[in-house]
């Protein structure tokens, strides 16, 4: 049995800069890579790569169906939406 929620386990794998925890340094995303860059087409192609390489790899429970991306306007913060194979979409702050 699982104590952790779907939704509260990919949000700390995508929130982990990869190679940040002692213990566990393969644990988390590649995302804290895309920091500061332009959102453009090609960042968007990395954060979808990223995103669906952390969550197979550290979230068996599920399957990425897809991943989009919807800027907040005036903060200019990103939410990465990931819809799941059974319709549940999990919604990440790229903060």
């Amino acid at each position: 049995m699982y104590k952790v929620s779907i939704a509260n386990s990919i949000n700390r794998i995508l929130k982990t800069p990869l190679g940040s925890r002692v213990m566990r340094p393969d644990l988390g995303s590649r995302l804290y890579e895309l920091r500061d860059r332009e959102f453009n087409d090609d960042w968007k192609l990395k954060a979808t790569r990223y995103t669906y390489e952390a969550i197979s790899k550290h979230e068996p429970r599920v399957s990425v169906e897809k991943v989009n991306f919807e800027v907040k306007p005036v903060t200019g913060v990103i939410i990465i939406k990931i819809t799941l194979a059974n319709g549940q979409v999990i919604e990440v702050e790229n903060d």
